[in-house]
């Protein structure tokens, strides 16, 4: 063997290790900056009374974690994941870490198929645009299993992806393209053995491969395999789901009973949460108005929308792959909207995943946009949006997402005697005060009867102290004006202290002067 022969195979060897490495440092380096922003403040937060469920669940034993579990229409395997994590200190944190893991694998996924479809710089900018985006954040700083249901699901999806980029291969059989099947027989399995939420993927998915099936020579044998992943799915999945029917506690109509009317304001709150940029106020169902700059969300918007456009345009000549991205972007929210004109069911938790094939669009759009640029230009763009979705996102940081229930325990647990009354706007309050109240304060001040208006009337006239507290536990639409309207019946309050700035605590004692009320509070009706 000549030299020339060993140094051409020594640089050959070389070449194939760097872009080995350079295959798995582009992903890495989309993880840990996509990981960042979610580590920002994640145990600073209180729980909300959705992760005080998480909580508690995790915090049992298994057979009865999993009997709870199945009675309240989930399942069973996220609970079972935090559970290690319920004894450690902060466990808002620690309880919040999955999530935040698994909302960085959801960013990187999305590089990896927009990559995938139209080259490195689509699946940066589509990167930025999920990894910045506020909604998406939110929820990877939730111990909920949203996020890790988005992640399994794009594993699906970059098989689905895989196989509409090849549908000549897609159509020999799962043998031929098994990577692609595989992922999305184990994604979809997967996103389903964790949370019922993933049903609507594996209706879109079977949408897109009747839509593939004019691209594909050997129909047959691709119609033999849709079924035959499709018998996989459900043979990983039935078990499960027939333990749930056995065991619920209520139809999960019933159960969806608390959600807000299909109205054009909901829509705008979840399209404008979800696919959009803005900050939602998950208790209130609103979008919050604080901006870090005036316009900047509306710009980033258009922006958006004009990348969309491009992507729509960029695909033509790619039908197989529009069909395929477009689809699972737009049969989540439409079927939700057609299924609320019946009932209710349109919140951004449900439509949580459809945001990742929007990003991959704008990503693809923005990308192609940029395609007749220089690289400093291109290098340039993607910075300027990185620091554009940078300071959109600031406000999230800044504003109080979730009410301040450990002030107001702290509050409560200094001040309410025994015999005293209290009255909750919102008795879901109650599990969250719990968690943040010694045993020997609940013994004072939970144990305490507690009911509604008329049992505070009777409590004042017997001369008792009465604690009204207004403050969302979960998601609710009411108000401190209409809430304090009917409390003026108890008269005056002598004393008003806020928890954060989402919960009032107005005491009314019988022996005791006058509040002096904030213009704050006269204007949300407190004092009459």
């Amino acid at each position: 063997m000549s030299i020339s022969t060993v140094t051409d195979s020594a640089t050959r060897t070389k070449t194939a290790a760097r872009a080995r490495l350079a295959a798995w440092a582009w992903p890495a380096g989309v993880f840990i900056l996509a990981l960042l922003p979610r580590l920002i403040d994640l145990g600073k937060r209180p729980f909300w009374l959705d992760e005080v469920f998480t909580f508690n669940r995790a915090s049992l034993k298994p057979g009865a974690l999993v009997l709870d579990s199945f009675q309240n229409h989930h399942m069973p395997g996220f609970f079972l994941l935090l559970a290690p994590f319920t004894h450690l200190p902060h466990p808002e944190f620690w309880l919040r870490l999955p999530s935040a893991l698994f909302g960085a694998l959801a960013v990187v996924l999305v590089f990896i198929i927009a990559s995938r479809v139209a080259g490195r710089l689509a699946g940066m900018l589509a990167a930025l645009i999920l990894g910045l985006s506020p909604t998406i954040l939110a929820f990877a700083q939730e111990a909920r299993s949203y996020t890790l249901v988005m992640t399994l699901i794009l594993v699906a999806l970059y098989g689905v992806t895989r196989l509409a980029l090849d549908p000549q291969m897609a159509g020999r059989g799962m043998r031929a393209a098994k990577a692609g099947w595989l992922c999305f027989v184990f994604g979809t399995a997967a996103a389903l053995d964790v949370l019922g939420d993933a049903l609507p993927w594996l209706l879109a998915a079977n949408l897109i491969f009747l839509c593939l099936m004019p691209f594909v020579p050997e129909r047959g044998r691709f119609l033999r395999t849709i079924l035959l992943a499709d018998l996989a799915v459900i043979l990983l999945t039935a078990p499960l789901y027939v333990l749930m029917l056995h065991f619920q506690s209520e139809s999960v109509t019933h159960s969806l009973g608390w959600i807000p009317p299909l109205s054009l304001e909901r829509v705008w709150y979840n399209f404008g949460a979800v696919y959009l940029m803005h900050v939602a106020d998950w208790v209130s169902y609103r979008l919050l108005s604080h901006h870090a700059l005036p316009g900047l969300v509306w710009l980033i918007d258009a922006l958006l929308l004009v990348a969309l456009g491009a992507a729509l345009w960029r695909l033509r000549r790619r039908p197989a792959l529009l069909v395929t991205l477009g689809i699972a972007l737009l049969f989540l929210p439409g079927l939700f909207l057609l299924i609320s004109i019946w009932h209710p069911v349109l919140l951004p938790r449900y439509l949580l995943w459809s945001a990742a094939p929007f990003a991959i669009l704008t990503g693809i759009g923005a990308a192609a946009l940029l395609e007749t640029s220089s690289p400093r230009i291109m290098r340039l763009a993607v910075l300027g949006a990185a620091a554009l979705l940078l300071a959109n996102l600031l406000p999230y940081y800044l504003v109080e997402t979730k009410p301040r229930w450990d002030l107001a325990a702290r509050m409560l647990a200094r001040e309410v005697g025994p015999g005293d009354m209290l009255y909750f706007s919102d008795t879901g309050a109650v599990p969250i005060l719990k968690l943040y109240m010694s045993d020997a304060a609940q013994a004072t001040v939970l144990a305490s009867p507690y009911g509604g208006l008329a049992q505070a009337k009777q409590a004042l006239s017997q001369g008792r102290r009465v604690w009204v507290v207004y403050g969302h536990a979960g998601q609710n639409t009411s108000t401190p004006r209409s809430f304090f309207k009917d409390t003026q019946a108890l008269g005056m309050p002598s004393e008003v202290q806020q928890a954060g700035k989402r919960i009032t605590i107005a005491l009314f004692d019988p022996s005791a002067h006058l509040a002096s009320c904030t213009p704050l509070e006269q204007q949300d009706g407190i004092c009459g």
